[in-house]
């Protein structure tokens, strides 16, 4: 009883925090369009670098619009879970605990075939 106790008060202390999900997240998806724009071919003049960097930029700006906008954590004091909505639907995409967030293999998959 007493170890399931300990774990409890473990997973409460370290439940990652919303900002911890949306950070991640956050991160998986701008590698993802550096890695996007890696495949590109890459541009041979200042305008075409300068024309590059604004759409990194850009796509950059659009996740974190769409994190803000579309995730919802649900904190349920030992564990949370990473959720998307869109269109009144929720999914959920990941959950958190003990200090980690990990996203389904749905997700993963969907990033890994991008790349």
């Amino acid at each position: 009883m007493r170890i399931l106790a300990l774990i409890l008060i473990i997973a409460f202390f370290t439940n990652p925090k919303e900002g911890q999900h949306k950070e991640i997240l956050n991160t998986k998806l701008n590698i993802l369009i550096q890695k996007n724009m890696e495949k590109e071919q890459q541009p041979t003049n200042e305008w075409g670098q300068m024309g590059q960097e604004l759409a990194l930029k850009l796509g950059t700006v659009m996740i974190n619009n769409i994190i803000d906008k579309m995730v919802i954590i649900d904190n349920y004091f030992i564990f949370s879970i990473t959720k998307i909505k869109k269109d009144d639907k929720t999914k959920v995409i990941g959950i958190g605990a003990f200090g980690n967030v990990f996203f389904t293999k749905k997700l993963d998959d969907a990033l890994a075939n991008e790349q």
